[in-house]
């Protein structure tokens, strides 16, 4: 394995870990208040572009790391979906 992969597989994995603390956090939780829908969806059409790019070109960590990286955004987009359907059945509060 040359430098150059080596380097780009230490990339890849270092910002794509940067999703998992928020995936691991709204999993737990059930809570998903605090996350945008808007940034999974755009990070994850950044990152099926990047993938596709790095199909034509044969290239390993960007194909590795930008799978990984659109799945946990699909992880967090079916979280906060699934959030936001459980937050508008819950029943509303009790006023006197």
């Amino acid at each position: 394995m040359d430098h150059l992969t080596i380097i780009g597989l230490l990339a890849g994995l270092i910002t794509t870990t940067g999703l998992v603390p928020q995936v691991v956090k709204g999993y737990r939780s059930g809570s998903m208040d605090d996350v945008s829908l808007l940034m999974p969806l755009v990070l994850m059409a950044g990152m099926a572009l990047w993938l596709v790019y790095g199909v034509l070109l044969g290239d390993f960590p960007i194909i590795l790391w930008n799978g990984v990286g659109v799945s946990l955004n699909a992880i967090l987009i079916v979280l906060k979906v699934r959030a936001g359907k459980k937050k508008k059945g819950a029943e509303p509060p009790v006023t006197h």
